[in-house]
């Protein structure tokens, strides 16, 4: 059941990711589609309401030419000209009705009431709009026959509702309210209502009245002026063939524009059809570079996550495109060129640099296509081809460029690099198509700012990617190899032995990581930081003890293991305290695996044969990539051969061979991607670097009897004294190793 359950959850995971993915090509293939078809949209005479016109326009064919702004004038004209339809605010009006039921209610109870009538009056004079009627009017009311007030009420309410209902009478706005209030007043004073119901009545509709009784029916308004609209009829005016449009010099007004807009000339007709061509190229750009990314380059990491940095990079320089090809350079022919500074460059140098060279190749291709469509969507000219050529070349030399990246200066060099080549790309172009002198310097000028505004972009967003993205860049892992870095100046000072541990490690693992294909920089830093946990503790260490008692000759085995393990632990605190990418975190996590501290564990079973073996484990993961393997093979290689009294070439490669079959019949490899055919090339590549580190040495004679040197050989005889002592202090390494190296388990 639990089978069948984690089966469909991964199931889900899966059909969830790949929703993900088709969303993202979808999203990706509408921006590329749309920021490459919106220079199909434009004029093409390039002329604009009040510019002369450079050139005849006749009609090109005999048609009639609808006035849609007249149009469009006279049928907001016949909206404006319909009245709105207003409905009675029957909320408000049942308020008033209500209130008014209210007063006559407290008058009758003030009339049939049988206390004092100065009492009465002080109760009546709590309800509106008693409460302002002076003492005249309130005793004459209170002196009305109780069989009239009915009466009274029905006339005063019919008076006051009619006239706030109707349709002509009725407040329609905040303005209206005082000819309604007036014109129900003039009403009840027309009226045979006694004075003082007058004062009442003419009180209440001044209390009351005091908003528009009506309301706008705005859905039937505007279907009557929907209406009024379709009712217009449109006027034409008919163009024959040949008929002149605008003459040269004549100023383009409303109506002009209208009737070439009508023919067609200053828009592209039928621009759907082009569309449909660039989007099948977008189409066909995006499947293919994501089958080319999938399929053979499967050694990058994280290539989903790498994909959509691509596509971001493509979207900016397609959007800044966008922008570059709208500049104005004073001349319809220059302003062609300014597609040129377009920064293909700086995306395929970013990609190079933070995903793959060779993808990056693929990039500058691709995006080449895209700004040669941008620049000129139908092809029609030669501005869209020298656009694609000079982004084509440029991007192949700043990937080129920054292939071999060692430290961010580079980057400006690279830019240099990129402008010169533009300016070769441009002269051949113009040479080829016969392009002014005028224009071919535009030409060379634009391809020099591209180039240094590539490198600039490069330099200044790199980081930022880096970041955004979680990538680390091979210039971040140089920095991080940098021997002034803290954790590595702290490693040579307070462990030396572990330092220079570290740095043989990384270059065995260097060596071999250029054999299988991985990442040989990555795997040199990583090796420098994979033991800087033994920071805090270098003297449990052998290759810090520099002939000191070994404190494990004075503790617990198991206490002994566990200060080995920690070590693993211990780095990983430091990485993040330093925030170390977490590509060396990995390593420093992964370099032991699970593998077991296999001195210790045997010493604990002299004493106790029934010791648990998982107290003895290194907590592990087992390495996930090819660089952590490397490292963790590296490292225990590099510690056995040092531990070795005679490391003569044949015992070393027995050796080696020997420790890296014992990894993986120990099940240590089994997680990262490395083949058999692999195996045998690392240890090749650590049995030749061995080799030149533990070469032979020769052996000097013993000088029994000292003397002098002559002037001439005093200088011969240091050397040899310190070839001795280096030969001298090796020997002793060899023999202190030799008898603890396991306590490491390196």
């Amino acid at each position: 059941m639990n089978i069948r359950r984690l089966g469909s959850l991964k199931l889900f995971s899966d059909i969830s990711t790949t929703w993900r993915h088709i969303q993202v090509l979808v999203v990706c293939f509408v921006l590329f589609t749309s920021i490459l078809s919106s220079g199909l949209f434009v004029s093409k005479l390039h002329l604009k309401l009040g510019d002369p016109s450079p050139q005849l326009v006749t009609a090109p064919y005999e048609k009639n030419i609808e006035d849609l702004k007249k149009y469009y004038q006279d049928q907001e004209a016949a909206a404006e000209a319909v009245k709105p339809v207003y409905t009675q605010d029957e909320e408000y009006l049942t308020s008033i009705s209500r209130d008014l039921s209210t007063a006559f209610t407290a008058l009758e109870e003030a009339i049939a009431s049988d206390e004092d009538k100065a009492d009465v009056l002080k109760k009546l004079r709590q309800v509106a709009p008693f409460n302002v009627l002076p003492q005249e009017a309130l005793e004459g009311l209170l002196d009305s026959s109780l069989d009239l007030l009915e009466e009274k009420e029905q006339k005063a309410t019919e008076v006051i509702l009619v006239n706030a209902r109707g349709k002509e009478t009725g407040a329609h706005t905040p303005q209206d309210v005082p000819a309604l209030r007036q014109k129900i007043k003039q009403d009840i004073n027309e009226a045979s209502f006694p004075d003082e119901f007058k004062a009442f009545l003419n009180e209440f509709v001044d209390a009351k009245i005091t908003q528009p009784t009506l309301l706008e029916d705005t859905e039937a308004t505007e279907k009557l002026r929907q209406n009024a609209r379709a009712s217009v009829l449109m006027e034409s005016q008919r163009y024959k063939a040949n008929q002149k449009i605008v003459g040269p010099g004549e100023i383009v007004d409303e109506k002009i524009m209208q009737v070439l807009v009508g023919y067609g000339l200053v828009e592209n007709q039928s621009p759907w059809r082009s569309v449909a061509g660039i989007a099948l190229i977008v189409l066909a750009s995006i499947v293919t570079m994501t089958f080319y990314a999938h399929q053979y380059r499967k050694n990058v990491a994280d290539i989903s996550k790498k994909l959509l940095l691509i596509a971001l990079m493509m979207f900016l320089v397609l959007a800044m495109g966008k922008a570059v090809i709208s500049l104005n350079l004073g001349d319809a022919e220059y302003n062609t060129m300014t597609g040129i500074l377009i920064p293909v460059a700086w995306a395929t140098m970013t990609i190079a640099i933070l995903v793959d060279v060779e993808i990056a190749y693929f990039s500058a291709a691709l995006l080449s296509v895209f700004v040669g469509l941008l620049a000129d969507p139908t092809m029609s000219t030669h501005s869209g081809w020298l656009i694609a050529l000079i982004a084509l070349f440029g991007g192949f030399i700043g990937v080129h460029s920054v292939s071999l990246l060692s430290q961010r200066s580079d980057l400006a060099r690279a830019g240099l690099y990129i402008a010169a080549f533009n300016v070769l790309t441009a002269s051949c172009i113009a040479l080829i198509s016969g392009m002014g002198i005028s224009a071919w310097l535009i030409s060379i000028g634009l391809g020099i700012v591209n180039g240094i505004f590539s490198s600039v972009l490069a330099v200044g967003t790199l980081h930022w990617f880096e970041t955004g993205f979680g990538i680390t860049s091979a210039v971040r892992l140089l920095e991080l190899s940098n021997p002034n870095r803290p954790l590595l100046k702290r490693l040579l000072m307070e462990a030396p032995g572990t330092y220079h541990h570290s740095v043989l490690v990384g270059n065995l693992a260097e060596a071999a990581a250029e054999e299988v294909q991985a990442n040989a920089i990555l795997v040199r830093v990583g090796a420098l930081y994979h033991d800087i946990g033994k920071l805090k503790r270098p003297y449990f260490f052998i290759e810090n003890q520099f002939a000191q008692d070994n404190p494990h000759d004075k503790i617990a085995p198991t206490l002994s293991a566990l200060i080995i393990t920690s070590h693993i632990k211990d780095g990983l605190e430091m990485a993040k305290e330093e925030n170390l990418p977490q590509v060396l975190q990995d390593i420093i996590a992964q370099h032991h695996g699970d593998s077991v501290v296999s001195f210790f564990y045997h010493k604990a079973m002299e004493d106790n044969a029934n010791v648990p073996e998982e107290a003895f484990h290194y907590e592990g993961p087992k390495p996930q990539t090819k660089e952590a393997a490397l490292v963790l093979l590296a490292d225990s290689v590099e510690a056995a051969v040092r531990a070795m009294k005679q490391p003569t070439p044949g015992r070393v490669e027995g050796l080696v061979r020997k420790i890296i079959k014992d990894k993986l019949n120990d099940d240590q490899l089994s997680q990262c991607n490395l083949t058999f055919q692999d195996l045998d090339k690392i240890a090749t590549a650590f049995v030749r670097i061995l080799s030149g580190i533990f070469h032979s040495r020769v052996e000097y004679p013993d000088m029994h009897t000292k003397q002098l040197p002559e002037p001439g050989k005093l200088e011969d005889v240091r050397e040899m004294e310190q070839e001795e002592l280096a030969a001298e202090g090796e020997s002793a390494e060899a023999k202190g190793e030799s008898k603890t190296e396991k306590a490491d388990n390196s």
